[in-house]
């Protein structure tokens, strides 16, 4: 089908759902035919969340480090990228820095707005992130936007021990809902086996590592990060959703440093 043509076909289905019954909701068709007339659209929204409980005191400066070094990493990147960072303790279990802000566009984050307390509110932090997420994907469907594939990036230190709005099996459900609908979750854990406690929400072995609670390894964890989110914008939608439960693509930078530091 030439460009003419498909211009053509497009623009039939747009007017045919102009005359769609009145009361029936066309909003997601109609988002899904803009993102089919803009294929060089396949953007991406990410969402960041980050632990800071009392027990990231000591890292508090190796966080705000590689959290911007991974925003500088994100920038040079070409496609359309925006992305919602969230940090949540037991005082405040959902505090958005920075909201579907272009990533060239957020400034460094700083000690001023990261600092560590309280507790770890984890189940509470996801749930009520995937609301807001679900929240903006049902504005942009019925405002006709281009599809985003969605993006979870979990950050912690510690093992869930305060939440009051969700619990295990709550958090469980949401994200396999998402997976089913092609998001993509990733957690990173350190005091802890990630893959046991990931895995009681639902994340997949091929999106968590291990790293621990140390500056090399939390700079290995957020170049790691980094390393697998550029990869991963650099796919199209079919590849980022074949390869939604490989992330980081087999290779664990964090992991691999913590076995080389043990041999060494």
């Amino acid at each position: 089908m030439t460009n003419k043509e498909t211009t053509a076909f497009i623009e039939g289905l747009h007017q045919q759902l102009a005359a769609a019954p009145e009361g029936v909701d066309t909003s997601a068709i109609v988002a899904a035919i803009n993102a089919l007339s803009r294929p060089d659209e396949e953007r991406v929204k990410i969402w960041f969340l980050l632990d800071r409980s009392g027990s990231m005191q000591h890292l508090t400066g190796d966080v705000i480090g590689g959290f911007n070094q991974f925003l500088a990493d994100q920038v040079d990147k070409p496609g359309k990228v925006r992305m919602t960072a969230v940090q949540f303790d037991g005082q405040h279990p959902f505090e958005i820095i920075y909201d579907a802000q272009r990533v060239e566009k957020i400034l460094p984050l700083t000690s001023d707005t990261y600092w560590a307390r309280g507790v770890t509110p984890l189940y509470d932090a996801v749930g009520t992130l995937i609301e807001h997420a679900d929240t903006r994907l049902a504005r942009r469907a019925k405002e006709g936007c281009p599809v985003e594939d969605q993006l979870v990036l979990v950050f912690t230190d510690g093992l869930e021990n305060a939440s009051r709005r969700f619990d295990r099996t709550q958090v469980f459900d949401l994200i396999k809902e998402r997976m089913d609908s092609d998001w993509t979750f990733v957690f990173m854990g350190a005091n802890q086996d990630s893959y046991a406690e990931g895995g009681k929400i639902g994340m997949t072995t091929g999106n968590v590592q291990d790293y621990a609670a140390t500056p090399e390894s939390v700079d290995a964890a957020f170049g790691s990060m980094s390393r697998a989110t550029r990869e991963f914008r650099e796919k199209n939608r079919r590849q980022r959703i074949a390869d939604k439960e490989q992330f980081f693509g087999g290779v664990k930078e964090a992991e691999e440093a913590l076995q080389n530091k043990k041999t060494s």
